[in-house]
């Protein structure tokens, strides 16, 4: 049996899509890039073969987030676990030049109404560092509600405080 992969998301800037070899050198350059890994923890790989592997491992919920008129890999957003075909945790990641642009805001919001019309998600969350304030701040504006902040806790491999986001899809 074919191992499925995310299907192809258009919206009126960004197509999101499968990972694909060709994304390698802007991932690399992504997760390479210190202010991008500064609270994604310790899982995101830094070399060459690890991006090999990650696009290798397509499921139907990991997309590349790339420019529509240029096929450019910006970012990737991801539901990497479905609890009881119920919950979703939702996570995106951006190469920092484009931070700032929307283009998380209208990758994410692709990806929720897709959670919502085909997965048949009832709820999503989000697991964000306390301290970063940009992301709770996308979260928010997404509709997400701040359940609890839980200090000390385990995020991506890492001790932080942790500010826990729902929403009803």
């Amino acid at each position: 049996m074919a191992k499925k992969e995310a299907p192809k998301i258009q919206t009126e800037r960004l197509v999101l899509r499968p990972r694909a070899e060709k994304d390698i050198p802007n991932m690399i350059k992504m997760l390479n890039d210190d202010e991008v890994r500064e609270f994604l923890g310790i899982n995101p790989p830094r070399d060459e073969y690890s991006m090999l592997e990650m696009v290798r491992n397509r499921t139907e919920t990991k997309w590349a987030v790339t420019l529509k008129d240029t096929d450019e890999f910006i970012g990737d957003v991801m539901i990497p676990e479905i609890a009881e075909d119920y919950l979703g945790e939702i996570g995106y990641r951006f190469m920092r030049e484009h931070w700032g642009c929307g283009f998380a805001y209208e990758a994410v919001s692709a990806v929720i109404e897709h959670s919502k019309s085909t997965l048949h998600l009832k709820r999503l969350s989000a697991k964000i560092d306390n301290k970063n304030l940009p992301s709770k701040k996308l979260i928010e504006k997404l509709g997400f509600t701040l359940v609890a902040v839980l200090p000390e806790s385990h995020l991506q491999g890492r001790v932080a405080d942790v500010a826990y986001y729902s929403r009803i899809v």
